[in-house]
């Protein structure tokens, strides 16, 4: 059960972020990172790759979920609770690779923050 309600809440939250993308670094909507604040354009591309990923992730967390629940594998609330972080994890890293290739593409040192 909890997959499915993450997965909703995740895919709720990509939607949101893709309809209405944070325009500036409000402190309670948006994707933020130290990367995602270099600038504008960082900022944007931040918003744009996270809401796919929320999206695409919460949709698959919500599919898994909705498959636990009509095959009445509801009993491994522990097991959902210790793998929910891996459907998430990708979500952060992989939108922090789209920023460092960003960098990378525009003459950015790709360890400018992380060496620190």
């Amino acid at each position: 059960m909890i997959f499915l309600t993450v997965g909703a809440f995740l895919t709720l939250i990509g939607l949101l972020f893709l309809i209405l993308p944070s325009k500036g670094n409000l402190p309670l909507y948006g994707y933020h990172s130290e990367r995602a604040a270099k600038s504008d354009a960082h900022w944007q591309i931040a918003q744009r790759t996270s809401g796919k990923y929320f999206f695409l992730f919460g949709l698959l967390m919500t599919l898994i979920g909705y498959w636990l629940k009509a095959t009445g594998h509801t009993n491994f609330f522990i097991i959902e609770m210790l793998v929910l972080v891996f459907p998430i994890m990708p979500i952060f890293i992989l939108t922090e690779k789209k920023l460092q290739t960003y960098d990378l593409e525009n003459g950015g040192d790709e360890h400018e923050h992380f060496n620190d």
